[in-house]
């Protein structure tokens, strides 16, 4: 424990005398001031929250991710290279603490930064501002749903041949892209119902509805409507009134006593319009419930950050230990572009059945780099945090649990394999 903490304490302390620490510090703080002033809004205050958060603390997360990802590709990298790695060797230090070490003290000098621009963003902001939970329907998974209609979809005689004879693999994957966008069509006077799990006995008032309609035609029309939601033996209701292709949000009213139960939620939207209306459920419809102020929410955004910086750390330190620093950054720099444009081009081309054996290969590559930068691309705090989304206690523990832990003692353990055959070389 002693050697990680030397090792940690020096990496700390050649960051402070490099001066690198304090012009982060200087630049993070700098930043979070001057990019209200440069970009503009829609005159609005949620615009302009939008942009408090996305691009002033977004843009210090983008600094720290450029500047630690060249950090960590040569804490090992650049010691190795000017024959400094082989002096820390020389002691009883094992691999996995040298690489561990260097990891966390990256990652704390990101929390330091992510620190002080927080504190910035609080000043300036309403704290006990209330931000809510977001419940989606409880559904199938999209693999479920694709199990599901694999045999109808096979069966159907105006099925492709192409796609007839395409492995199953592909037509589930196929299906499975197709279900996030699967519409619900409510007629006249019909209904449609859906539940949600509940996260403990719903307040009296507070709670809203989010919908976006459209219609057959896509065309803007005037939808009417009556949401009831019901736990237990409570009730809630409210009135739609508005236009198809916008998000409405609807706040529900209690009319019936509180049941001291916890039961799932089922929420239902009678339409009683003048013409049929079609809605996503995996997408359209949630369920908003209060939870707490705007300064624990930003904590726990906080945490998710600094987990990502934990995690881009690991990466760039194992790099380092098995490439030299300019391949390990470039390496490095590409997965971080991978892994920001596969999902979109993922959900742009999901059908390789309509491809050239080129494209195919391009797309599953794609879906190969996807799958392995999730934990970083999946990670959206900022994008919850300006919209008075509830960054969930759950969400972090485990993004913690990964990112900060399991990760980079992975990682650190493969860069130890990787350090001695280096260091001979």
């Amino acid at each position: 424990m002693s050697s990680f903490w030397r090792i940690f304490s020096l990496e700390i302390t050649a960051a402070v005398r490099s001066k690198s620490l304090v012009l982060l510090l200087v630049a993070s703080v700098a930043w979070m001031f001057a990019a209200p002033l440069l970009f503009v809004g829609d005159g609005t205050i949620e615009g302009a929250r939008a942009i408090s958060v996305h691009y002033s603390l977004g843009g210090v997360a983008a600094l720290l991710t450029i500047s630690i990802l060249a950090s960590a590709t040569g804490a090992i990298a650049r010691e190795r290279a000017e024959k400094r790695l082989q002096l820390t060797l020389v002691r009883p230090v094992r691999y996995t603490v040298v690489a561990f070490a260097k990891i966390m003290a990256l990652a704390a000098i990101g929390a330091l930064v992510l620190a002080v621009a927080s504190v910035v963003e609080a000043c300036r902001s309403d704290l006990s501002r209330p931000c809510r939970h977001v419940l989606s329907p409880v559904m199938p998974t999209p693999r479920e749903e694709a199990l599901v209609m694999y045999e109808a979809f096979m069966g159907d005689p105006s099925t492709p041949a192409k796609v007839r004879k395409a492995k199953k693999s592909v037509v589930l994957r196929l299906l499975a892209q197709r279900s996030l966008d699967r519409y619900d069509t409510v007629a006249t006077n019909d209904t449609l119902r859906w539940t949600f799990k509940s996260k403990g006995p719903l307040p009296d008032d507070g709670l809203s509805v989010r919908l976006r309609f459209t219609n057959a035609y896509d065309i803007r029309d005037e939808v009417r409507g009556e949401l009831r939601l019901r736990v237990g033996d409570s009730t809630w209701s409210g009135s739609v009134s508005n236009i198809t292709q916008a998000v409405v949000e609807i706040p529900l009213k209690r009319i019936s006593s509180i049941s001291e139960s916890v039961t799932d939620a089922e929420l239902a939207f009678c339409n009683t319009g003048r013409s049929a209306l079609m809605l996503r459920p995996r997408r359209d419809v949630n369920l908003l419930v209060p939870a707490d102020g705007f300064g624990w929410n930003l904590i726990r955004a906080y945490l998710e950050l600094v987990a990502m910086v934990s995690l881009i750390a690991a990466i760039g330190v194992f790099l380092g230990a098995g490439l030299g620093r300019p391949v390990a950054i470039f390496t490095a720099t590409v997965a971080l572009a991978v892994s920001e444009m596969s999902p979109s081009v993922i959900e742009q081309y999901p059908d390789e059945l309509e491809t050239d054996r080129i494209d195919a290969i391009g797309l599953y590559i794609t879906r190969a780099a996807a799958e392995v930068t999730h934990p970083i691309s999946s990670i959206e705090p900022l994008a919850r945090l300006s919209e008075d989304a509830c960054v969930e206690r759950r969400e972090v523990a485990r993004t913690v649990l990964v990112n900060v832990v399991i990760a980079p003692l992975v990682l650190a353990v493969l860069a130890a394999l990787l350090i001695p055959r280096k260091v001979e070389n």
